[in-house]
């Protein structure tokens, strides 16, 4: 079955730029081999490499277990304290292999960061999903500005390597935020706006500015803390290392972290000496400080608008960097021109209601009914007054659907603020009480101020077996807030709003896996796991295993797969023909190796594709406007399939206006299996449409990446893992 002869195609334009295709000796490297005196524990040995590759003198990369390098590393530098590099000779590299290619990637990336340091009127710094950040510093950069911050313009910088050893530019727009104050100044003026990530804001030994995770502020002074290890106050370490007297004098003892160090303890530093990594969710905070003035509040709202670039913007801008990073880094004349590339457009998913009506959106269920009934019995709580009565437009929307659906709901459970507990034990005996009457799901109304801690409000009603949906009071609720709540309460006892109409293929999957890990930075909740059937029916979510390193546990995938497995025979009375599984950023090596060797045993296919939101950069098509050419983002389900690479970078969304801001498009790779890119692309798409707890929206994800992503997060912020024994996996509690 030919799917591409039946799609429509497309022209798309990317925000890539040709440099060159790499030479042979572009293409060898010098590897070495480590040895640690002591093996590393698991999770840690791609960092220790990592941190191995900065101590040789030469521009280094990991592959594998391996290190390689441009040049040869000086024999001084191959030996540390615990560990010893062995000269394996050279070796050539293969952009068709994918680790290959991005270790290229990963040299030409260094090479373009060095190039672009050289200049005093710009800073490069790592961007957090890849790649660079190149940026104007000092007055001639700042576009906007107000009381302790900036923006300043930029570009995000990278570089992407075809199978064919083409090497490309990627270049975006890019706003950095900053501000010139310490911490001490911040914390003076905006005391209620907190802090996540500081700096130094003077140079290290390596001429950078060291990032850190924030702790706490005390009223401790600087002469009065010890450091023990170097005999010294932390007033006199700071001398030493070139503080002033009058920052050392005027500072109070701050806290911070090292954000790279999982079990990091806490370091004692100075208020002044520390400045606050700015967000646009700090400055959207400070907008809302009521002792910010009406012209500084317009002045944020106009940065929130003016960073919300269109995609002709984009490409403009990136168009004219390009051109000048050719001709300063590479040397090359020629003027940039952005990539174009052949493209499908795929079509879209058709949703279905209760008795498989179709429907155009998740909203539509309110006329349909749900595609599947769970729970009928709901308790309601109200933390905000007295008042027994559901909020009015949420009654309405749960006995329209119920009404739809053929079935009365209970909604006659209902507590006030006035019968809620003080006490820690009483509250979780009022939990277990409403439990043991047959609630599974309340609906919490609760301010966002209240006394009452969410949080503990959640894990309680957890260890119970409840899910709770939360909603504030104020602004009340109009029909399209409501739909969402109803929508989220229903999600969590077990209903399923819509489903999907399978996609009409021999080779399409029958069980789709999507698989996400979370950190709170000392361990990893990986393996959250959600599953759907090939129509988009929930087989529901499973416990995610802790473990130390990003890298998933091969033997926990396969407990997480093998429990769905049986999960889809229960409901189809078979085994599964062919599953996918999907994992939420890259796929590391051997993750998913265990698993598929034991469904080869029982004759099951499998594919694996690793789904990255970053790398993809971003997707417009050409038309014209008044008779000037003019770029537009490219219509939703449009993809480039990319066999060579075996991926393909697809959108999934829309900006919410044609003129403001831009999509971003997500890269998928097909890590294993044997399925056409084709019918992978179209499968990955429809998931993305499948919302069922927002009325309006689809998501950027598939869904059960979304729920995984949405699940792991959870899991995190709840820490508790053994609470989730006592709640039904088909309870979507992350929704």
């Amino acid at each position: 079955m030919d799917l591409l002869s039946n799609l429509r195609r497309s022209s798309i334009v990317l925000n890539r730029f040709y440099v060159k295709s790499l030479s042979q000796s572009d293409l060898t490297a010098y590897e070495y081999r480590c040895i640690f005196k002591k093996t590393p524990e698991l999770g840690d040995e791609k960092r220790l490499l990592a941190s191995i590759c900065y101590k040789l003198g030469a521009i280094a990369v990991r592959i594998g277990s391996n290190i390689i390098t441009k040049e040869a590393v000086r024999p001084e530098k191959l030996q540390g304290h615990d560990w010893q590099l062995v000269q394996m000779g050279t070796k050539q590299l293969d952009c068709r292999n994918d680790a290959h290619r991005c270790a290229l990637e990963t040299f030409e990336r260094k090479f373009l960061e060095r190039d672009l340091s050289a200049s005093s009127q710009t800073e490069v710094r790592k961007a957090a999903e890849g790649g660079l950040i190149w940026w104007v510093v000092g007055a001639k950069g700042i576009e906007k500005s107000g009381n302790g911050w900036e923006v300043h313009r930029g570009r995000r910088i990278d570089v992407s390597l075809d199978a064919e050893g083409n090497l490309y530019l990627e270049i975006d727009i890019h706003h950095r935020f900053y501000t010139p104050w310490t911490v001490h100044q911040w914390l003076e003026q905006y005391p209620e706006i907190p802090l996540s990530y500081v700096r130094n804001n003077y140079l290290d030994e390596r001429h950078g500015f060291i990032n850190w995770q924030y702790g706490r502020f005390t009223q401790e002074r600087p002469q009065d803390i010890l450091l023990d290890c170097l005999g010294m106050s932390l007033a006199e370490y700071h001398l030493n290392k070139g503080a002033t007297e009058e920052e050392v004098q005027q500072s109070y003892v701050v806290y911070v972290k090292p954000i790279s160090w999982r079990k990091g303890k806490l370091t004692a530093h100075l208020s002044r000496r520390l400045s606050p990594s700015l967000t646009m969710e700090m400055l959207a905070k400070v907008a809302e400080d009521s002792t910010v003035c009406d012209r500084e509040k317009r002045e944020i709202r106009a940065v929130f608008k003016s960073i919300k670039q269109s995609i002709n913007q984009r490409l403009q801008e990136a168009q004219k960097t390009a051109s000048w990073i050719l001709t300063k880094t590479y040397g090359i004349s020629s003027p940039a021109i952005a990539l174009s590339c052949d493209g499908y457009l795929l079509p879209a998913a058709k949703l279905l209601a209760a008795n498989k009506q179709p429907v155009s959106k998740t909203a539509d269920i309110r006329n349909k009914g749900c595609a599947k009934i769970g729970e009928t019995s709901f308790g309601y709580l109200n933390l905000y007054n007295n008042q027994l009565q559901y909020p009015l437009e949420v009654h309405k929307c749960l006995l329209e659907i119920a009404n739809k659906n053929n079935l009365q709901l209970s909604l006659d459970q209902r507590r006030v603020l006035s019968d809620y507990p003080q006490d820690d034990l009483d509250q979780q005996m009022f939990w277990q009480t409403w439990s043991s009457q047959g609630i599974k799901t309340v609906l919490v109304v609760m301010p966002w101020d209240s006394h009452h801690d969410k949080q503990k409000i959640r894990i309680q009603a957890i260890q119970a077996g409840i899910a709770t949906q939360f909603m504030v009071p104020l602004p009340k609720a109009d029909k399209y807030k409501a739909l969402n709540v109803t929508l989220g309460l229903l999600c969590k006892a077990g209903w399923q709003p819509i489903q999907l109409e399978s996609v009409d293929h021999p080779e399409v999957a029958d069980l789709i896996i999507g698989f996400d890990t979370g950190t709170n930075r000392e361990l990893y909740y990986g393996t959250s796991a959600f599953a759907v059937l090939a129509d988009g029916q929930s087989l529901g979510w499973e416990l995610p295993a802790v473990q130390r390193g990003e890298t998933f546990s091969g033997q926990a995938i396969w407990q997480t797969v093998s429990k769905l497995i049986i999960k889809f025979y229960q409901i189809c009375q078979r085994y599964p023909q062919k599953l996918l599984l999907m994992r939420d950023g890259l796929v590391q090596e051997g993750e998913f190796q265990q698993t598929i060797e034991l469904l080869k045993e029982r004759k099951i296919a499998v594919d694996v594709i690793s789904v990255r939101k970053s790398g993809a950069g971003r997707m417009g098509q050409e038309i014209y406007e008044n008779g000037q050419l003019v770029y537009r983002d490219a219509a939703i389900g449009s993809v480039i399939l990319q066999p060579a690479e075996r991926s393909f970078i697809m959108v999934t969304s829309q900006p919410v206006s044609k003129t403001i801001g831009s999509i971003r498009p997500l890269r998928i790779v097909h890590e294993y299996g044997s399925t056409d890119l084709e019918l992978l692309a179209l499968q990955t798409y429809h998931l993305t449409q499948l919302h069922p707890a927002s009325g309006f929206r689809s998501c950027r994800l598939p869904w059960v990446l979304h729920l995984a992503d949405r699940s792991s997060k959870e899991f995190q912020r709840i820490g508790q893992i053994s609470v989730l024994q006592n709640i039904s996996r088909d309870k979507l509690i992350a929704v």
